[in-house]
């Protein structure tokens, strides 16, 4: 389920993550009609916000566990406000499945996809 922005150009993705509590690893790459889209980034699930500048952008940052999912939750100041980026992993089918949850607020580009990710 894409967000209309999103679907019409989305073809291929994967996720890699490394998990080792509390350390989380995470390494998105999504091809947008024809241009992979890459996300890496590595968190400790202890829920604690951590604060950074990240290519001259103020970014606070946390991952929690909620129930059996992790939540991931940044916030980034853009030039006219603030855009909040979300994800919830949950593995589903005894671990065959990952979906992945993301809810993009801010920047007018306010948007809602779940991305299914299955191992080989």
């Amino acid at each position: 389920m894409l967000s209309p922005i999103v679907a019409p150009v989305a073809q291929t993705g994967t996720l890699r993550i490394e998990h080792k509590e509390p350390n989380f690893k995470c390494h998105m790459t999504i091809v947008l009609d024809g241009k992979p889209v890459e996300t890496k980034y590595e968190m400790l699930s202890d829920g604690r916000e951590t604060v950074a500048t990240v290519q001259g952008r103020r970014t606070a940052s946390s991952l929690r566990w909620d129930g059996d999912a992790l939540v991931a939750t940044s916030r980034v100041e853009i030039p006219n406000g603030e855009m909040t980026i979300s994800f919830r992993y949950e593995l589903q089918d005894g671990g065959r499945r990952l979906r992945a949850s993301e809810k993009l607020r801010g920047a007018g580009r306010d948007q809602d996809n779940v991305w299914v990710f299955e191992r080989p």
